[in-house]
């Protein structure tokens, strides 16, 4: 927008106290809500251009009261927690339109300047002339950004503003204040030098992860394949016996088990002791005990027994042992 009016527009990266002295700024400066406040050397070489001759638009922004030194004006931001109303207009004689809005955080008092804004009884925008030099200084950068430019007629507004300093032969704007307002390894790997670097590492950073974490081709099969755990083959053993319809073998297994941990080979008083304390601690009668073992003695010795048969003893069985073994680990 500037560029059609202007003619030309310059983006200075130079340290200000070196660059304006040195007249490699263009007629009108614009610094917009810089990142970091100017230094006095800075203020002093600003200035001084301004009243050598220069037009300067400046934009305050942030919650930090400050003083622009000798145009005294002065930035009191916003206080307490309610925002302001961003619906009223602005008032302001620069166009006719009512359709522009006006975002600020704050106001100016400025007693020696001229008012162009006021927002809601406060003032937000002053020009003047300083020696040979004129200033325009607004309450906020918003305006000038790229959200309210789109709204209504706020791209008049902002350029209004902008001419106000002067004819527009040339305008500057101002990035020093903003590249060294970044943290000091940001701004030094963004630097004009430094960003052509800085972004090649980070693209082989990327290729790098990417390469990582992505296959190339088909996939390969594994040189070494997984391995079974023990309950697939307890399932595949289960299943053998099974498809066998003979359980005489798993039976006979699991009753060798059973007497070895119950000691049920023992003969005499020791041997009736041992069966009325297994009725006890399973709960059922020394009968029902004796029928159980004398029934899984008989089937163990027999050649071929059924599938069904040989699973519901194994069962009972294991009941039973379960009832000991766990009173034993108690």
């Amino acid at each position: 927008l500037v560029e059609e009016y202007a003619g030309f527009t310059h983006r200075n990266t130079q340290p200000l106290a070196r660059a304006l002295p040195d007249g490699n700024v263009e007629p009108t400066l614009c610094i917009l809500g810089p990142e970091r406040w100017p230094t006095t050397q800075e203020w002093e070489a600003i200035l001084d251009w301004v009243e050598s001759g220069g037009e300067l638009l400046f934009a305050f922004s942030g919650f930090e009261e400050q003083t622009i030194p000798r145009l005294e004006i002065r930035y009191t931001p916003r206080t307490g927690n309610t925002p302001p109303d961003d619906s009223l207009p602005p008032e302001t004689q620069l166009l006719a339109s009512k359709g522009v809005a006006w975002w600020t955080d704050g106001r100016l008092l400025a007693p020696s300047s001229d008012v162009l804004v006021k927002y809601d009884g406060e003032t937000q925008a002053v020009s003047g002339t300083l020696g040979a030099g004129r200033y325009v200084v607004c309450a906020t950068s918003l305006v000038f950004s790229n959200q309210l430019l789109t709204y209504g007629d706020n791209s008049i507004l902002a350029l209004r503003l902008l001419q106000r300093t002067s004819e527009l032969d040339g305008v500057t704007f101002d990035e020093s204040l903003n590249t060294t307002g970044t943290p000091k390894a940001a701004g030094l790997l963004f630097d004009r030098e430094l960003r052509p670097l800085t972004m090649q590492l980070i693209l082989v950073t990327l290729l790098y992860g990417w390469w990582n974490f992505r296959r190339f081709g088909p996939l390969l099969r594994p040189a070494v394949g997984g391995r079974h755990n023990i309950v697939d083959h307890t399932d595949t053993l289960g299943a053998a016996y099974w498809r066998s319809r003979d359980g005489s073998a798993a039976l006979r297994a699991y009753w060798k088990l059973v007497q070895t941990e119950l000691r049920l080979a023992e003969r005499g008083r020791a041997a009736a002791n041992r069966l009325e304390t297994l009725a006890a601690r399973s709960g059922t009668t020394l009968e029902s005990v004796q029928k159980l073992l004398q029934l899984a003695q008989r089937l163990s010795d027999q050649p071929t027994v059924d599938r069904r048969q040989a699973a519901d003893v194994i069962s009972r069985l294991a009941q039973l042992r379960h009832v000991v073994i766990r009173r034993v680990g108690k």
